[in-house]
């Protein structure tokens, strides 16, 4: 009797581990519908030209403080300039009510939740791991047509860090 508690017991401490270690777990803050996210795509005929197009697209970023730039477009792939780690390419999904994008590095496998930061309103976070461990921080949707349809021009981009490092 005491060994199938002890198995319960392992099993259960296993699930929580895994869960929380996934995206759909500790990841996303609160869900919200595909729709909600619909606001942050591209079209995916500008998906070849990305890094070059990066100022008329709609940009998903973050602040100075650990500067990050995600453009998504409509066929499931995106772009990504990271500071001090680099720029890449790799896909991106809606999965339990949140953003899931993932990119394989050289040496690792980025992986991160864009949710909503509350319950209700039009912030949003992103989340994921690195190597010091959780961070959480807002990110805000940079979008020129939106700008320019209220007679309003896009603010420059900050200049992107390029690395060398080829994690």
């Amino acid at each position: 009797m005491k060994k199938h508690l002890v198995t319960a017991f392992i099993a259960a401490v296993l699930g929580l581990i895994l869960q929380a270690c996934s995206p759909s777990g500790s990841l996303i803050a609160h869900q919200r519908s595909a729709d909600f996210y619909g606001q942050f795509v591209n079209p995916a005929a500008d998906w070849p030209q990305a890094e070059s197009k990066i100022d008329e697209l709609k940009v998903l970023q973050t602040s100075s403080e650990y500067p990050m730039r995600y453009v998504l477009f409509d066929n499931g792939k995106f772009y990504y300039q990271v500071d001090k780690l680099g720029n890449g390419e790799g896909v991106w999904s809606y999965e339990n009510g949140a953003l899931i994008v993932t990119a394989q590095r050289t040496i690792f496998k980025m992986e991160l939740a864009v949710s909503a930061a509350k319950e209700t309103g039009d912030e949003t976070i992103v989340r994921f791991y690195d190597r010091h461990g959780f961070n959480e921080m807002p990110i805000k949707l940079r979008n020129p047509e939106a700008l320019k349809a209220q007679g309003k021009s896009a603010p420059q981009l900050r200049n992107f860090t390029r690395s060398e490092k080829n994690i």
